[in-house]
């Protein structure tokens, strides 16, 4: 048997952490941004809202474009567009400029996580599909563990420009070898085995049109509505921790950018390390309960423990000590991580059909990011006035709220009709 798909993760996973990378160059260059232009925190939290804006209206067409585009153009396409607007970043020149720019770069990355819902959907295999699209999608840990430290000696070394034009020429280097390997389904690549395909499982036809009503009764059931606004609060709670850590430990601890830089990266070391350990822990879990029960546990129990550390990083800000502030929310990232192999493939197991994947996940995903647009607003300001600990000690209420949405309002009748909806199509489709 063949193990093409391990190339294919790998690849997806070089492409998020590229993708994130990209992203924290700005919150590592911040400092030297505002010297240069005279910009206030405020006017920086307008520049991330507009990102995130864009973004995640982005996620509404971009996931209908995944499903037509399919794997292979449609990762071509949004990494080409967002690394030339990241290459653009420095040449902003004026605030109208970083609004465009930043907001058009916003637009290309949109796409990135309803394509690896649809890797996850066609490449992995039913029991491994929380571990494929967990350790694939780590790279949202590993580009910002790698990404700020690199940023920061970057504009040390060579200025706040440099950390853009590098990290945006690394995405075109890797353009051609994405479209030289990867295919969008099993089926289409000339060198999986027979043997391969069958564990795979992925059996429906390239043709297959998006299931509509599917997508209807997925949208308007109440599972649905529970992990909308489980998407929801979660993406405050992540735009919280992945964006502002860095400049946290500047202005707070009056640590300079490479060491708050630093710490930043040591969190999101954390974090990866909760990417890593998720896929298993809800794989292991699904695979000794019913399915439902499993997802439950797998929310709940890391984000409670997760918030406690949220609170107890109040007490060590407030004493002055920011090693020990740094490592708690660094912990809260790994275990806030923990949950995603619970919550996120959710929506890809209630998905009717594979060509509804992108979609339904495009949807779920652009209310996340709408959420954490208006987090670089709501952060800046609270961190502006009151300070970044306060800013930060504002997730616990969203945390909260995220394992109450999951384990009280997702109802097992429907969550079930859901599921077994989506599991007649696939058998169906291999009959």
């Amino acid at each position: 048997m063949t193990r093409k798909r391990y190339l294919i993760y790998f690849l997806m996973f070089l492409v998020i952490a590229i993708n994130y990378m990209d992203r924290v160059n700005f919150s590592v260059a911040i400092p030297a941004i505002r010297h240069q232009f005279g910009f206030s925190l405020e006017t920086i939290g307008t520049i991330a809202f507009v990102w995130g804006m864009a973004y995640a209206i982005g996620n509404f067409p971009g996931g209908w474009l995944v499903d037509r585009l399919g794997l292979r153009w449609g990762i071509f396409s949004a990494f080409g567009w967002w690394s030339i607007f990241t290459i653009a970043t420095p040449f902003a020149g004026s605030l109208p400029g970083w609004f465009v720019i930043r907001g058009l770069m916003g637009v290309g990355e949109a796409p990135i996580w309803p394509l690896n819902a649809k890797m996850a959907n066609s490449w992995a295999p039913p029991k491994e599909r929380s571990t494929a699209y967990t350790w694939v999608g780590s790279g949202q840990s590993v580009g910002p563990a790698v990404g700020v430290v690199l940023a920061g000696w970057i504009v040390s070394q060579f200025g706040w420009e440099w950390c853009f034009i590098l990290f945006g020429l690394a995405g075109i280097v890797l353009l051609p070898v994405w479209l030289y390997v990867v295919r969008d389904r099993p089926a289409q690549h000339p060198r999986v085995s027979r043997e391969e395909r069958g564990l795979i499982g992925n059996h429906e036809p390239p043709t297959e049109r998006a299931d509509w009503n599917g997508i209807k009764q997925v949208l308007f059931s109440r599972t649905g509505i529970a992990l909308l606004i489980v998407y929801l609060t979660f993406g405050y709670i992540l735009f919280t921790f992945l964006y502002w850590v860095p400049s946290y430990m500047y202005y707070t601890f009056h640590m300079g950018i490479l060491k708050s830089s630093a710490w930043a990266s040591f969190g999101a070391l954390l974090g990866f390390c909760g990417f890593i350990l998720s896929g298993p822990f809800n794989d292991g879990l699904a695979a000794r309960m019913d399915k439902l029960t499993a997802r439950r546990l797998g929310v709940a129990g890391p984000m409670l423990l997760g918030a406690v550390c949220v609170v107890l990083s109040l007490f060590t800000a407030n004493a002055g000590l920011g090693g020990a502030t740094a490592s708690l929310i660094g912990v809260a990232q790994l275990l806030m991580n923990m949950t995603v192999g619970a919550w996120a493939v959710t929506v890809i197991d209630i998905s009717p059909n594979q060509a509804s994947t992108g979609f339904v996940y495009g949807i779920y995903n652009g209310v996340l990011n709408i959420v954490g647009a208006f987090n670089s607003l709501v952060v800046t300001a609270i961190a502006a006035h009151i300070g970044f600990p306060a800013a930060f000690g504002s997730a616990v209420i969203f945390m909260l709220l995220f394992v109450w949405s999951f384990l009280f309002l997702i109802d097992r009748p429907s969550y079930t009709r859901l599921i077994e909806k989506a599991a007649a199509t696939r058998a169906a489709a291999a009959a």
